[in-house]
């Protein structure tokens, strides 16, 4: 499969669009209880901490491979819009999986200094403008730029109509349910599933000659 780059970059299209909502369902599901990083429920759960965290980096990661998997659906169709999403999700995707490094620095400060003062040091962290607007705002660019591509083929007739849609219940169901049981909050992950399943499959089945010609 190394040889033929054409057969590779579809397999990992493919594979890229399926493993995101999976890890991203499995990082929600072993996340520590609470909408806030609280010191006290991270020292107790380090190794919850740092799977969850590792989960969430790792389906963020897929995510860049599989923006580009969905580009290149959109090349011949809708080559603007493809470029313009992917370039949009490319850059959040890059910002949002530094964001995940956050959990490993707030579980130290929870098992090395009082919980007052973690608090404080997480806060003013959080409060930095190059974080907030050079990190964290900027991370959220990964949603625009999957559901600018999503929006594409449905209008592209190169996917049906309900995948806009699902991929947006997809990235505002956590936001609803936050704060609600990790289970609750992972229900958002299953329709991004539905929506990057779809296209994983069909990518995966798709011929090397049809994924050339996209």
């Amino acid at each position: 499969m190394l040889r033929e780059p054409d057969l590779f970059r579809r397999n990992v299209a493919g594979a890229a669009m399926l493993a995101w909502p999976v890890l991203e369902f499995l990082a929600f599901l072993t996340s520590p209880p609470g909408a806030a990083h609280e010191p006290a429920v991270f020292a107790g759960r380090p190794a919850q901490v740092q799977v969850s965290a590792l989960l969430f980096q790792w389906g963020t990661i897929a995510m860049i491979p599989a923006i580009l998997g969905l580009a290149h659906l959109l090349r011949a169709r809708m080559p603007r819009t493809g470029n313009v999403g992917a370039a949009i999700g490319l850059a959040g995707a890059a910002s949002a999986v530094a964001l995940f490094t956050t959990d490993f620095y707030d579980l130290a400060l929870a098992q090395t200094v009082p919980a007052e003062q973690a608090v404080r040091v997480t806060e003013a962290a959080g409060a930095l403008g190059g974080f907030v607007y050079g990190t964290l705002l900027p991370g959220f660019l990964a949603h625009v730029g999957v559901l600018t591509l999503m929006t594409g083929l449905a209008l592209a007739k190169a996917g049906p109509w309900w995948l806009p849609p699902v991929t947006l219940m997809g990235v505002v169901g956590p936001f609803l349910t936050m704060g609600q049981a990790p289970y609750v909050q992972a229900i958002g992950a299953l329709f991004q599933l539905a929506a990057f399943g779809w296209v994983g499959v069909r990518v995966l089945r798709m011929p090397i000659a049809a994924w050339r010609a996209a």
